[in-house]
């Protein structure tokens, strides 16, 4: 009989944020912190086009952008965990 675990092949990383402690990079931690960081990577526009949606010429939106498709609020949570990054970063 072959017993299956959630935890098979998972790996525990030192998170930027936290270097102090391993962080599995199966987590929902560990997603907040890669999208941070993928963000940090972006240019103002490319931000502002992710966060707000794009619109063509004419008004109409071609995509909704994080505000639109989660909302306000998660949204508002992203710039918290990019400023976490920076502050362990020491910028």
């Amino acid at each position: 009989m072959v017993t299956l675990s959630f935890t098979a092949g998972q790996r525990h990383r030192r998170s930027p944020s936290s270097p102090a402690s391993p962080v599995s990079t199966w987590s929902e931690e560990w997603k907040e912190e890669c999208e941070a960081r993928a963000i940090l990577a972006m240019s103002k526009e490319q931000r502002d086009a992710f966060f707000n949606g794009r619109k063509d010429p004419d008004g109409r939106s071609i995509d909704r952008g994080v505000i639109g498709v989660r909302g306000v609020k998660a949204a508002e949570e992203i710039p918290a965990t990019m400023e976490r990054l920076l502050a362990a970063r020491g910028r």
